[in-house]
């Protein structure tokens, strides 16, 4: 009984072993990248400037804000700000994110390909130029690398060593992420590590519990079987001992 009961204990913590221990590796050779690369660098930030820029303009010489909030009463939110080197009004209302000069109180129209690309220049500290400029309208057609962001975007793409991609959006004028290639071997090895294969987000999915239960039961089985040897190799030995006795 004990003898049947640990080969079935070895058999299923051998296959156990071989399914969880695949997953094991490629948790630490993906939690080796993350941990040896720099998530500053990562996010990108060394590719980016002009991304925090203080106003320079007296404010008296600036449309109001309560002009501004009579202009556009369902406004949820309406913020001074600088943008590409002027100050402008970004009003938020249930329709849609409008820029406004704060200078003249004209309404900018939605970025153009030539307006998108000369916002990603302006936010670009890189070294390599402007390769091709896209408006991306459809989920289904968009790249899974800008993950839940709404669209529409403008995705401008440089030919820099990093394969660099600038999203813009046409309403708000601002840069809404970048992404390049190292942050998209992030991303791949992400995916391996929290076993979330399909939108790369979930941490707590039902996967990663079933290895997590499965790791659980195999260390159960080698404490089992560790124990049983011990135990087994004591009683070998009280029966060898007590056969030298008797003769």
């Amino acid at each position: 009984m004990g003898h049947s009961t640990s080969f079935t204990v070895r058999k299923w913590h051998k296959w156990l072993s071989l399914i969880v221990g695949i997953q094991a590796l490629f948790w630490l050779l993906s939690g080796a990248y993350m941990v040896v690369v720099n998530l500053d660098f990562i996010h990108g930030d060394h590719l980016v400037k002009n991304m925090d820029e203080p106003l320079s303009v007296a404010a008296n010489d600036l449309v109001s804000f309560n002009d501004v909030v009579i202009r556009y009463p369902d406004a949820t939110e309406i913020k001074l700000l600088s943008w590409m080197g002027q100050p402008f009004y970004r009003v938020h209302d249930p329709a849609r994110t409008r820029m406004v000069n704060a200078l003249t109180g004209i309404e900018a129209p939605p970025l153009s390909s030539e307006d998108a690309t000369a916002v990603a220049l302006y936010h670009y500290a890189g070294t390599g130029t402007a390769i091709s400029t896209v408006l991306l309208t459809d989920a289904a057609k968009a790249p899974t690398e800008i993950q839940s962001r709404p669209l529409p975007l403008w995705q401008v793409r440089f030919d820099d060593a990093g394969s660099t991609s600038f999203y813009i959006s046409p309403d708000q004028g601002q840069l809404v992420t970048r992404r390049h290639t190292y942050w998209r071997i992030f991303d791949f090895v992400w995916m391996f590590h929290i076993m979330d294969y399909q939108d790369r987000a979930d941490v707590n999915n039902n996967l990663f519990r079933v290895f997590a239960l499965l790791g659980t039961v195999t260390t159960f089985f080698g404490l089992w079987l560790l124990f049983y040897s011990f135990r087994h190799k004591n009683k070998d030995a009280g029966s060898a001992a007590g056969t030298g006795a008797s003769t």
